[in-house]
């Protein structure tokens, strides 16, 4: 799965990215081994392909994803159809990361009217109130430096997954009819499709961004889980799911473009 248009591959300084083995907790700090980490993460990809991406020289690469191969962060294959090449694959989870990056973001001022009054929630309206734990929940991690998006993102891919089936159809159009009933019927905001080549959904009052701080970035990681599952069930295909725009950039609306995954390179 892949997040927001920097593809979690832009890299801040003084960032540290967390990894997740299967015995241990790895922090990285090295830009170009976060940067290797970004290009695998959506599926094998051929050593001289990281090398072309990275710009670096084959032995600098080499000595990266021995490091991180010893760190159980990657694993190096041969291609079966061509003993000379090798792929690395991720053999890990991306849990988070350390940043300064959101520390001093403008909060959004969305209140409900409670009588005379301005209040963050209505009393009588649990979808507000939830919104606003969301909201302050994201808030106070930025202000500690804590960026937890691949959790989110893996998050929404498992709620994805129960929904596809739910909103299932013969078209993409259908598909996303239902999904526009189920979100306005939950107050989860409003999908329109915006486009079909390449396909793009457009969501209006998004219940994962609309009232966070103004970051100048996307930030609907739990959406890109959940449309990368809905459409690779429709699709019968991988699919990676980018953000285009966002209300936490600064957006009227959330702009999701999706497309089918490559073969591997």
């Amino acid at each position: 799965m892949q997040s927001q248009k920097d593809s979690g591959t832009d890299i801040s300084a003084g960032e540290v990215r967390l990894f997740s083995t299967r015995d241990n907790v790895v922090a990285v700090e090295s830009p170009i081994k976060v940067r290797i980490l970004g290009l695998v993460s959506n599926g094998p990809v051929a050593f001289d392909r990281i090398v072309e991406q990275t710009q670096k020289a084959k032995s600098t690469i080499s000595v990266h994803i021995r490091d991180l191969e010893r760190a159980g962060l990657i694993v190096s294959q041969p291609d079966p159809r061509d003993s000379r090449r090798r792929f690395i694959a991720l053999s890990s989870s991306a849990i988070g990361r350390l940043t300064n990056r959101d520390r001093g973001a403008k909060s959004r001022r969305h209140v409900h009217r409670h009588g005379e009054h301005d209040e963050p929630f209505s009393d009588d309206d649990i979808v507000s109130f939830f919104r606003y734990c969301v909201k302050v929940f994201r808030t106070q991690a930025m202000a500690i430096g804590i960026n937890i998006d691949p959790v989110l993102q893996r998050t929404g891919a498992e709620v994805g997954c129960v929904l596809a089936p739910r909103i299932a159809g013969r078209s993409v159009a259908e598909v996303v009819r239902k999904m526009d009933a189920f979100w306005q019927a939950h107050s989860l905001g409003a999908i329109t499709l915006a486009g079909t080549d390449p396909l793009t959904i457009e969501v209006h009052g998004c219940f994962e961004c609309e009232d966070l701080p103004v970051t100048g970035h996307g930030a609907c990681a739990f959406d890109i889980g959940v449309l990368t599952e809905i459409f690779s069930h429709h699709l019968q295909c991988p699919v990676t799911v980018v953000e285009e725009r966002c209300y936490s950039s600064g957006d009227d609306r959330c702009i999701f473009v999706i497309t089918r995954q490559p073969d591997p390179v």
